[in-house]
């Protein structure tokens, strides 16, 4: 395959997806990527050290796909449960040999620095602190407020001062200080300028490309962060992801739209994370306002796929999912003559496997129960009929396809 994805666009994209979770808190990644970053800058750190501890700043949260998870890292410093996430954020990040040397400062990220293993390099362990002072620095700004960071920055730099020695270490403490003694340093905090700040990051290191079929691999590292955000969602990426390969070779597509197709399943529902948890968990019906909340997924999806050079076509198989060939899905109302056979396979195989999968509002269907409700879904103008006559044709391999065993539990 000779289409190849860019490692940084990638590390980029997967930042905005876990800022999702934060719902309200926008850019938490960002910001310690920018506050860590700073600091280190203050201490002599070299190009590409300021480059790994940036990108370890983006994915430091890798391990958290709850709101309310996200919502306690912020709000309690002490939480017993927290270094649960960071254990999470190193398994997943082992795999890849690139990705892997942020892992340990990622496992790190809430240990204090009198409490860092000896074995620890290093590089690793004062990257790890770096990502802890930011995390901390930018759990008081959220406290304050976002609107005015420089005139609400009073007993910030006193507050850290103060963990210097055991929770900091003390030239980390001294650097920050120094850092945050510029007003320029606050004011960038504030939303445009630190997305400006982080599209400017030149992370040369991270420039490399890899083929389609790695990228492939990171579509499931995202995928298994997505389906951790609930037990009613477990495994719906990669059944979906599946279905959609196996729909794909039954209707002819070529090897290279095979993996596209599967990498469109595997990340379809990316920006379902900035949907709040007890909407995704509700037992009953949705309210229209919760509706308008969750309905917001589809585009998120997009947002974030669209923006991965080489990845503008997945971008639109993934997000359309839940538009429907009568024109009256979402969020796009794009109708039959606008919606591409991937598309309405990604859409088919969504269908399918939600169906043969617990929800909190119902229980899962039998595999005979599916074929009548595809084709209602058919007869109503939302689904490809030809497509859903080849689900159900082929009905033991679709219901093989959507249902994967479950995977151990990764993300919080």
């Amino acid at each position: 395959m000779t289409l190849k994805i860019e490692l940084r666009s990638a590390i980029l994209a997967l930042s905005d997806a876990l800022d999702l979770v934060g719902v309200n808190d926008f850019q938490h990644g960002k910001r310690v990527a920018m506050i860590a970053r700073e600091t280190g800058l203050m201490l002599g750190l070299p190009d590409k050290r300021l480059d790994r501890l940036a990108c370890a700043g983006l994915l430091h949260d890798l391990g958290v796909s709850s709101t309310a998870i996200h919502r306690r890292l912020l709000t309690e410093a002490d939480w017993d449960h927290r270094h649960a996430h960071c254990e999470t954020g190193y398994r997943l990040l082992q795999p890849f040999r690139h990705l892997s040397l942020l892992a340990p400062a990622i496992r790190y990220h809430h240990t204090p620095w009198s409490d860092l293993p000896d074995e620890l390099a290093e590089a690793d362990a004062l990257d790890s602190n770096l990502i802890l002072l930011a995390d901390r620095v930018d759990a008081m700004v959220l406290q304050r407020g976002l609107d005015n960071p420089l005139f609400k920055r009073a007993g910030i730099v006193d507050a850290i001062a103060s963990l210097a020695g055991r929770e900091l270490s003390t030239a980390v403490v001294e650097a920050f200080v120094g850092a945050a003694n510029r007003e320029a340093f606050w004011i960038a905090l504030v939303p445009r300028h630190v997305q400006r700040y982080v599209t400017d990051m030149p992370l040369d290191d991270w420039r490399l490309t890899i083929d389609f079929p790695q990228f492939r691999d990171v579509a499931r590292l995202v995928s298994s962060i997505v389906d951790a955000k609930s037990h009613f969602t477990a495994a719906h990426s990669l059944g979906v992801a599946q279905l959609a390969r196996y729909l794909g070779e039954r209707v002819g597509l070529a090897d290279d739209a095979l993996t596209q197709v599967e990498v469109a399943g595997l990340m379809h529902d990316v920006g379902k994370l900035c949907v709040p948890d007890e909407i995704v968990e509700k037992p009953g019906r949705l309210t229209p306002l919760e509706f308008s909340v969750m309905e917001r997924h589809s585009f998120e999806t997009y947002q974030i796929l669209r923006h991965i050079p080489g990845l503008e076509q997945v971008a639109e198989w993934a997000a359309f999912h839940h538009e429907a060939l009568n024109g009256h899905g979402y969020p796009f109302r794009r109708g039959a003559d606008r919606l591409s056979t991937e598309a309405r396979i990604v859409a088919v195989a969504d269908v399918f496997q939600a169906l043969a999968q617990d929800r909190p509002y119902r229980g899962a269907q039998r595999a005979e129960e599916i074929p009548g409700l595809l084709r209602d879904f058919v007869a109503n103008g939302v689904l490809d009929g030809e497509l859903v006559a080849v689900a159900c044709e082929n009905l033991d391999g679709s219901w093989l396809a959507a249902t994967p065993e479950l995977p151990a539990s990764t993300c919080e």
